[in-house]
């Protein structure tokens, strides 16, 4: 992890982004020109794990929310397979709760990170609960094998476990 650096993301990292998370989740489908407007509108709060030799090695996309200066929310995170379970999504997390809670202008810092998980992904709900999120399920719930989930969340049948942590 020493040959690893963590920086905020720029306007040319989207594409190796896309290719990231493609090889890490191939069943994952999102709309890739997402990456793009975070690595060029929201940078300040996205950030990527870099090896020595350039390639992206991880990457997290999160912004600080428009409605609520209290919060910010992290979209999606990405780790290569090979660089897992190496502490960088911890670093990644680091780097966004710092930048989160910075106050900027005339604005003030982030009290709360939020986000989402999909009620399948085991692992994910576990480092989660590590890193300190817990989950924040209002509205209409739904049990799927010993996890609540908001029912619908991200649309018909597409139930998430929206979770919160405190900065």
């Amino acid at each position: 992890m020493d040959n690893i650096t963590i920086r905020n993301a720029r306007d040319g990292d989207f594409l190796a982004c896309i290719t990231l998370s493609r090889e890490a989740w191939p069943q994952f489908k999102e709309r890739e020109s997402i990456y793009h407007l975070f690595c060029k509108f929201f940078s300040s709060t996205s950030f990527v794990a870099e090896r020595a030799d350039g390639v992206l090695a991880g990457f997290l996309l999160g912004f600080l929310s428009q409605v609520d200066d209290r919060e910010a929310y992290i979209h999606l995170v990405v780790v290569d397979g090979s660089a897992r379970r190496q502490g960088m999504a911890s670093r990644l997390y680091a780097a966004f709760f710092e930048a989160a809670a910075q106050a900027t202008g005339t604005r003030r810092g982030a009290e709360r990170v939020r986000l989402i998980v999909n009620p399948d992904n085991a692992a994910s709900l576990q480092f989660h609960e590590r890193m300190g999120f817990v989950p924040d399920t209002p509205g209409p719930t739904i049990l799927l094998d010993g996890v609540v989930a908001v029912k619908d969340y991200n649309g018909p049948g597409i139930h998430m476990v929206p979770c919160v942590r405190a900065l």
